[in-house]
């Protein structure tokens, strides 16, 4: 697969100020990005990871930035029509590319969705903005 995401569940945690963070990266052509078990607001990263995939894949030549919360780190999506996704990142001066298709990205995101939702609920963090946001995401 030319894009997929990772949530490492287990590394979740609730911050004081209402924050859930954890480990989430990208594979992007066989590369880790940021990196491996990179540690951001995996929540919220991939609320607006999901809406951006939605938002490229409805028309050719559209085209959304996604950054993680901490560091200067970015995916930017750019719809390529047919059901086709160009995904780019910024890694470390030597950017990184891929495409791929709109279903198998969504297929991705969506399992890590699950994931995620589950284990907030399980964890008492229902009521948290960010896990309703990712709950009304469910398709």
């Amino acid at each position: 697969m030319e894009f997929e995401l990772f949530c490492d569940v287990e590394s979740l945690d609730l911050a004081r100020s209402g924050a859930i963070w954890g480990n989430v990266w990208i594979d992007i052509s066989g590369c880790s990005f940021p990196e491996s078990n990179w540690n951001d607001m995996p929540v919220a990263f991939l609320v607006e990871l999901l809406d951006a995939v939605a938002y490229v894949s409805a028309a050719e030549g559209r085209r959304r930035r996604v950054r993680f919360f901490d560091g200067p780190f970015w995916i930017d999506l750019v719809g390529q029509g047919v059901g086709v996704i160009s995904i780019s990142v910024n890694a470390h001066g030597a950017g990184r590319s891929a495409t791929a298709s709109a279903h198998g990205v969504t297929q991705s995101l969506s399992a890590v969705r699950d994931d995620l939702v589950r284990v907030c609920l399980e964890r008492g963090w229902g009521e948290q903005a960010d896990v309703r946001r990712l709950q009304a995401q469910h398709r």
